[in-house]
């Protein structure tokens, strides 16, 4: 699988506050659209992109903090 993936960075005011946040578009395509699209057609508890890459990242996390 290529590791290449685009994503976009751009701050955002959040809710009423004056606080900035940092918001993240990632664009699915490519290989990674392929394998994704893989997991909605073979897990039943996915149907879309949103619900993957949620657990890619949560997923992802524990296992950078678990092999600290």
């Amino acid at each position: 699988m290529s590791e290449k993936l685009t994503i976009l960075k751009d701050k955002f005011q959040k809710g009423e506050s004056d606080e900035e946040v940092e918001g993240l578009t990632i664009i699915i395509d490519g290989k990674i659209k392929e394998v994704f699209d893989e997991v909605i057609n073979t897990q039943k508890e996915y149907s879309e992109y949103t619900e993957v890459m949620r657990d890619v990242v949560f997923t992802g996390l524990r296992s950078i903090l678990d092999n600290k």
